[in-house]
């Protein structure tokens, strides 16, 4: 492997793809000055959507193996958009020398600052496979891995020497997130996946919806009053029941809740329940305020001040608008988006992380998937 060494990225496809192939023309400079400076580094890339298929971390390795095989790489990394528990460990990272490859699933990195995180973790996750594959020296012991023992990006708690688990995967090293904070950091992972700014254009219909009945409260002066009246502490109530009241109706309305019979599943269907929610919960939330914007200026421009004031019996300004228009989206979300048909239903299903789970599972042909590679460099 000496004087060149063929790194394979082998990502999921949506972020994982993205993140690989912004990374890989960086990698080959910083692996050549943090692991050694007379190997020079190719970094392909090549999408595989089966590195997103199982929660197991062998399938994985084992589907990253086999691309490094069939491309005649040296080394190979797979980068997953899905968890990966192992005896109720949540995996950031396996490493198997034995096989020259190692798995890093980005969700368990979380959604802040997630490329850099995942570039960094990408190059020590090389820099381990490297040193470990190499011939041992006199300082090494032949087995117990390499000279060096590089950190690791974050709060991730390194599992070396193997356990009994790791030695039956001939996993090496295993990188893993645990605690309450780990699980939140999976969590905002998964639902960034998710995309869910994405669904946005699914709620057109059910916002021009809501915004016509908004701008029929607009024009009622009791509401004027009421608005005045009720304080921001039940105005935050009423948008909270509002935004919860649609979430509800999009995921009965579309079955996104998950009850399934088999047990494997059933074991999984808390995590992909709650990621879905608030994917779906972030989608609705940004829908709730482009009706707000939209009866905002609603109000400004065709509720005359004057008349807003007499009615008020005080000075109004921006505050007294801001509240109307608020009450005005929250009653408006209640009682005239929850009937309203999503105009793209596959794009709010692709919300649920189950979902999704299902459909690469039931994929009949794994050939039809596109196997060559999305992006290949």
């Amino acid at each position: 492997m000496a004087g060149a060494v063929t790194l394979g990225l082998i990502p999921a496809p949506d972020i994982p793809e993205k993140i690989a192939t912004e990374i890989a023309s960086e990698l080959p400079d910083l692996l050549r000055n943090r692991v050694e400076g007379s190997v020079s580094w190719d970094v392909p890339v090549v999408v595989d959507p089966l590195t997103g298929t199982d929660r197991e971390a062998p399938e994985i390795l084992d589907v990253c193996r086999e691309r490094m095989l069939g491309e005649g790489w040296d080394l190979a990394v797979c980068l997953t958009d899905l968890p990966v528990y192992r005896d109720g460990t949540l995996v950031v990272a396996d490493v198997s020398a034995k096989r020259g490859v190692a798995g890093l699933s980005l969700p368990a990195v979380g959604a802040t600052r997630l490329r850099s995180r995942a570039r960094e973790i990408t190059l020590q996750l090389a820099q381990e496979l490297y040193e470990r594959t190499q011939e041992p020296g006199p300082d090494d012991t032949p087995g117990r891995g390499p000279r060096t023992s590089p950190g690791f990006v974050g709060p991730f708690r390194r599992i070396d020497p193997p356990d009994e688990d790791m030695k039956a995967m001939d996993v090496e090293a295993r990188f893993a997130a645990p605690g309450v904070l780990g699980h939140l950091r999976l969590w905002s992972g998964m639902v960034l996946a998710n995309r869910p700014w994405r669904m946005l254009p699914a709620f057109k219909g059910a916002i021009a919806a809501a915004f016509a009945t908004g701008a029929y409260v607009l024009v009622i002066s009791s509401m004027w009053l009421l608005a005045d009246a009720v304080g921001w502490v039940r105005l935050l109530a009423l948008m909270v029941a509002a935004v919860v009241a649609k979430v509800a109706w999009v995921i009965l309305a579309h079955n996104l809740w998950e009850r399934p019979s088999d047990r494997e599943q059933r074991k999984w269907a808390a995590l992909y329940n709650g990621v879905s929610v608030l994917s779906i919960s972030a989608a609705v939330f940004l829908a709730y305020a482009t009706l707000f914007v939209l009866l905002f200026v609603a109000a400004w421009v065709f509720v005359p001040g004057n008349y807003f004031q007499s009615t008020l019996k005080h000075p109004v300004g921006l505050g007294e608008y801001l509240t109307l228009s608020w009450l005005g989206a929250s009653l408006a979300t209640v009682a005239g988006a929850l009937g309203a048909s999503l105009e793209d239903e596959e794009t709010v299903r692709e919300a649920s992380y189950g979902y999704r789970q299902r459909r690469r599972h039931d994929d009949d042909d794994p050939e039809d998937e596109p196997r060559n590679g999305l992006a290949k460099r």
